[in-house]
């Protein structure tokens, strides 16, 4: 399948659902769309980033080699879209020991951004609340940060804010 051209046709559901079902568990052809991501011009990678969710939904492993160049690279892109399903794949996996540090360093980052949308800030949360889950000590500057944010966010963080802070005991 031609994904550019797949994905310059129409910004759906169903089409990404057609795009994702072409992919499969097959990873040379899912790296052709981190290759969009990372190279293209608008709309291209907001459209293919939309991928990364719903491919990791059927097959995770096959994200696991780019949970680092998600984590080294998300804060350099300006479409909100991008950031949102790269983060929202961070949210959904056990982060590695080796990558941990920089995570909550750009996760506490994103969720203290008073110019990151809520949806960022909630996933940036959750990843950090996911990686506090091993290392308790970090459950106190998370606490901190939830706090400062309540006053900042809407409805939608204070659900989820509420959801970890009940879960962590915080």
């Amino acid at each position: 399948m031609d994904y550019i051209s797949q994905l310059l046709q129409e910004h759906s559901r169903s089409n990404t659902e057609l795009i994702a079902k072409a992919i499969g568990d097959d990873s040379a052809e899912f790296k052709k769309i981190i290759e969009i991501i990372y190279k293209e011009k608008a709309p291209l990678p907001h459209r293919a980033a939309w991928l990364l969710r719903v491919v990791n939904d059927r097959y995770p492993e096959l994200l696991k080699p780019y949970l680092q160049k998600f984590i080294d690279t998300i804060e350099d892109f300006k479409i909100d879209g991008v950031k949102r399903n790269m983060i929202g794949v961070l949210e959904r996996h056990k982060i590695p020991t080796k990558m941990q540090g920089k995570a909550v360093d750009v996760c506490f980052r994103l969720m203290l951004s008073p110019t990151e949308t809520i949806v960022v800030k909630v996933f940036a949360m959750q990843v950090l609340a996911n990686i506090s889950e091993e290392y308790p000590e970090l459950k106190q500057e998370l606490k901190m940060a939830i706090e400062d944010q309540l006053r900042k966010t809407t409805a939608a963080f204070h659900a989820r804010a509420k959801h970890i802070r009940r879960k962590l005991k915080l």
